[in-house]
């Protein structure tokens, strides 16, 4: 019941909040002009939003981290003004101050040396600014969490769209989108492109109304979303449900787009972008001019080296739903995901990370958001991500922003990513673990989920089970754990939908991979390392 009190207290302050949102647009000058003076500002936005949203803020997780570490605001304040933004969170995090990927989730209370604290997702929400819809993040049942969406922060992640899509020179073509409606994220993306200027002139949802059990909840908000933003003159298409075997629909409109003005722009992720290739390479149609824009998983070399040899480009950025955008592609990459670090809203370094069946750390990714309209408070937040940060001179339009910093071989260690979707990947574990043994027998030594590329260079997820099991039905397996996750979220239940459509999921009856120390991992994603002997020899 007060979830639901929640909504209606959002759609209620939803028209008045659309109403505002719609009196504002930015140009590309005032983008540059905002993105230098927030580069200027680091400093002050760090301490204003720690001021505001945390040491004003009693109920805030934080506060009780930094008072444990001795670091009240004064101390903050002292400590930025001797070592500078990034210097200062490193001193935090060396003090303790962090939170972990599993307490971020609110999967696991905050423990430091002293200090124990009870923290849920809902925690880390930002008191300051209330929300106007809901989406989530990837995962399943006690992983997935809302993130609130506010107007004030897509307005303000307008200039670094702006500049993205200036830097890769698709300022002002007409636009298409192929992304999911609510609970997944693309209505912020679609008012944001409004914002701007380049709003799309169709949208595409490989999720329809009533593909999900959820249907009323997030199925009639994001009609209610789009058909305030029309009355109040945002140009927000209605969605277009088109499944992914239907990719050759998205190849026509964007063809027609292609025919009428030589050029076209398609939001999408790089799994539904290939399926658009394809598509249109079996029909005929011709795709000159087109241009990719996305992200929701990584740009692989595989991914890039299909797009090049079909003669076309995908321009692909880095971000999370709790965040927003990290990075942005860069114009002169030295290889396949190779992004800009947005260093106006946000601060990124890497410190060491243990990793279940992986000997040694990982460099993960610490995130703290400058942005006082961040839907969630984040300070030295590890993220489930990891990679090189690097200071490299590209030459690329964004560099002379200040946006030097580069990130590339971004990983994540928890996650599985298929068909551009991703699922945390505890809940499963679950399912690998308790229910595919319940129903076909074994222990959780017969299943293992092995996260791959096929042979063209799509992201398939092989649910290996022990050749010692006998009369499995292949597709039974593939079907208990659909239904597995249908029946946990929101989110897992949109991932079921398109994993389904997709044939994501495939069954080899191999014996589990292990570890170099014997181990055997639930999952293991196309990064997982190190191999056992019996594995590099495959």
């Amino acid at each position: 019941m007060g979830e639901q009190l929640e909504y209606l207290r959002m759609f209620a302050a939803l028209p008045r909040a659309l109403r505002r949102f719609s009196r504002h647009h930015i140009t590309l000058d005032d983008a540059k002009r905002i993105v230098r003076d927030r580069m200027e500002r680091r400093a002050e936005m760090l301490l204003s939003m720690a001021e505001r949203c945390i040491y004003n803020q009693p109920a805030s997780p934080y506060l009780p981290l930094l008072r444990h570490a001795g670091c009240e605001l004064a101390d903050l304040r002292a400590l930025v003004a001797e070592r500078g933004v990034e210097g200062a969170l490193r001193q935090l995090r060396e003090s303790g101050v962090y939170i972990t990927f599993e307490e971020f989730k609110g999967r696991k209370p905050i423990e430091r040396p002293g200090l124990t604290l009870p923290v849920t997702a809902r925690d880390f929400d930002n008191p300051a600014v209330p929300p106007v819809f809901m989406v989530e993040s990837g995962g399943s049942s006690g992983l997935a969490i809302n993130v609130g969406i506010n107007l004030e922060h897509i307005a303000a992640r307008g200039p670094d769209e702006l500049l993205a899509l200036a830097a890769h020179d698709v300022l002002d073509i007409p636009a298409l989108r192929w992304s999911s409606i609510l609970p997944v994220g693309s209505l912020r993306h679609i008012l944001r492109a409004t914002y701007v200027g380049q709003p799309p002139l169709r949208w595409f949802s490989p999720l329809g109304l009533r593909d999900s059990r959820y249907w009323l909840r997030y199925g009639v908000a994001t009609y209610y979303v789009v058909l305030l933003s029309r009355l109040n003159g945002i140009p927000v298409p209605w969605p277009e449900y088109v499944r992914l075997a239907e990719a050759v629909q998205i190849a026509l409109a964007a063809r027609e787009q292609l025919a009428a003005h030589g050029r076209c722009l398609l939001h999408t992720n790089p799994s539904r972008a290939m399926r658009v290739v394809l598509a249109a390479r079996e029909a005929g149609i011709d795709l000159t001019g087109l241009v990719f824009f996305g992200s929701e998983e990584a740009l692989t070399d595989a991914k890039a080296a299909f797009f090049a040899q079909a003669g076309l480009r995908f321009v692909s950025n880095y971000g999370s739903v709790e965040s927003g955008r990290i990075g942005v592609a860069c114009a002169s990459p030295s290889e396949a995901g190779d992004v800009h670090l947005l260093h106006d809203v946000s601060a990124v370094f890497t410190y060491p990370c243990s990793v279940p069946g992986v000997d040694g750390t990982v460099p993960a990714f610490n995130l703290t958001s400058l942005l006082p309209a961040t839907p969630k408070i984040m300070l030295n937040v590890q993220l489930d991500d990891y990679g090189l940060i690097e200071e490299r001179h590209c030459g690329c339009p964004l560099e002379s922003f200040g946006y030097t910093t580069h990130l590339r071989q971004i990983r994540s260690y928890s996650k599985l990513t298929g068909a551009g979707v991703t699922l945390i990947g505890t809940e499963m574990v679950r399912i690998l673990e308790q229910a595919l043994p319940a129903r076909f027998g074994g222990t959780a030594l017969d299943y293992q989920m092995v996260e791959e590329e096929d042979e063209v260079g799509f992201t398939c997820l092989y649910v290996y089970v022990h050749p010692r099991l006998p009369d499995i039905d292949e597709q039974q397996v593939v079907q208990v754990l659909l239904q597995a996750l249908s029946e946990s979220s929101p989110m897992a239940d949109a991932t079921r939908t398109v994993w389904q459509d997709a044939g994501t999921i495939r069954v080899r009856r191999a014996e589990p991979i292990l570890t170099a120390r014997g181990k055997l991992l639930p999952l293991r994603t196309r990064h997982t390392a190190p191999t056992s002997a019996k594995e590099s020899q495959q």
